[in-house]
């Protein structure tokens, strides 16, 4: 095995990714570029480029990733990644080849490579996975990272081909395209599990065969596959229409059909629509659970000044705080007890962390983004709390009880 060499970088705000500048440009290190959290309690999403010379890596390769980055986390509303980038990480990986550019079958050109970069006969952009699998093992190897959430290659090249892959496997984009943030958002929409909307005209083509097993795509309108978003309009985005069953979807003109008129995953200079968008929060939280950490719930707690928990990023994630079953609101992430007056005895303490986007639900503002079971966006927390009373009031009540003793006393 080759030296693994490691650069870890200081974790950057998403509205720096532009002042980024690349470590050694050493063939199988790797940086990290944003750090949002533990590994285990995030999507890592990981870069690695082909065709980028060693003198590229400092500035083309580090372009490309922040034009990509931007059009992922900064772009207009409408785009779930925007809104969810705290649930993120984001590595690269350097690889350096002998030239630039890519393979070019149909145009009869050859470079020398990394990891093969192609563009083929057919159109396809393609790369050899087995080795952008070594050079990623490589460089991550027993860095805790996961290798298997959002793979993103990019090829220095600008011809406008993508190639998206269905979980746990690269996603290719011609990274030195002008329009790179749009193409790179619909592709990794096939990370997140959605098919292409589009087809040709020319093709005349008619599906007949079995139910497609995507969000984004059915064979029959009356399965009712998205049938809670019939009628809806995007206020961000009124051009996609209300969300209905359109004829024509994943290379068919007939016998396949799409929620909306025109979205991300049709034309990639549109956002996505509410069923695509659902499916990338949907599959965002699965990997990612609304809690961080929280106080521990090990044993009964006596006489806490508080209890905490700690969200994923407070500003998506609101915490309802419960007594006994009763709901004190929404009071962040943390609980004072001792403003509650509780009495003395035993209590139940529940906090409830949920996506704030539950509160807008069904409601036809710009965050009526969820119409799905409450439980994916959700985790609750409870905590067995003795409240002893204080001494004072113990004496207290003592001294009480002894004087009315004395009052009857003399009454008789």
């Amino acid at each position: 095995m080759q030296a693994v060499m490691r650069s870890v970088v200081k974790p950057l705000s998403l509205a720096v990714l532009g002042a980024v500048v690349a470590g050694s440009a050493g063939a199988q290190t790797y940086e990290t570029l944003v750090d949002n959290g533990a590994s285990r309690n995030r999507m890592d999403m990981i870069f690695i480029g082909d065709g980028y010379r060693a003198s590229e890596l400092d500035t083309t390769y580090t372009q490309h990733i922040n034009s990509t980055l931007a059009g992922f986390f900064e772009s207009p509303k409408g785009n779930p990644l925007g809104r969810y980038k705290k649930f993120f990480n984001v590595h690269r990986v350097n690889v350096a080849s002998n030239q630039s550019g890519a393979d070019d079958l149909a145009r009869n050109i050859t470079v020398d490579t990394a990891l093969d970069a192609v563009y083929s006969t057919a159109g396809h952009l393609r790369f050899d996975d087995r080795k952008a699998n070594n050079a990623m093992g490589a460089a991550l190897f027993n860095s805790g990272i996961d290798t298997d959430d959002v793979l993103l290659g990019l090829v220095n090249a600008g011809r406008y081909i993508g190639s998206g892959s269905y979980g746990g496997s690269w996603t290719r984009i011609s990274a030195a395209y002008a329009k790179v943030d749009d193409v790179a958002l619909h592709e990794t929409g096939h990370t997140f599990g959605l098919a292409d909307e589009y087809y040709s005209f020319r093709s005349n083509r008619r599906y007949v065969g079995p139910e497609i097993p995507k969000w984004n795509v059915t064979t029959d309108p009356a399965l009712g596959k998205w049938d809670r978003w019939l009628g809806y309009e995007d206020p961000d985005a009124p051009e996609m229409g209300s969300i209905g069953y359109y004829e024509g979807a994943q290379y068919y003109e007939f016998g396949k059909y799409r929620p909306s008129s025109i979205s991300k995953m049709r034309s990639p200079n549109r956002p996505f629509d509410a069923v695509g968008r659902e499916k990338i929060i949907h599959d965002i939280y699965e990997e990612v659970s609304p809690l961080d950490r929280y106080l521990s719930n090990d044993v009964t707690l006596t006489d806490p000044v508080s209890l905490w928990v700690e969200t994923v990023d407070a500003q998506v994630i609101n915490v309802e705080w419960f007594v006994d079953g009763e709901s004190q609101g929404v009071l962040g992430e943390s609980l004072d007890l001792a403003s509650l007056s509780l009495l003395a005895g035993e209590h139940v303490v529940k906090a409830r962390a949920y996506d704030a986007i539950l509160d807008h639900a069904f409601t036809g503002d710009s965050m009526d983004w969820w119409r799905l079971d409450a439980g994916n966006l959700e985790q609750s927390i409870s905590w067995n709390v003795v409240v002893v009373p204080e001494p004072a009031t113990a004496g207290m009540t003592l001294v009480m009880l002894t004087l009315m003793r004395g009052c009857r006393r003399r009454r008789a």
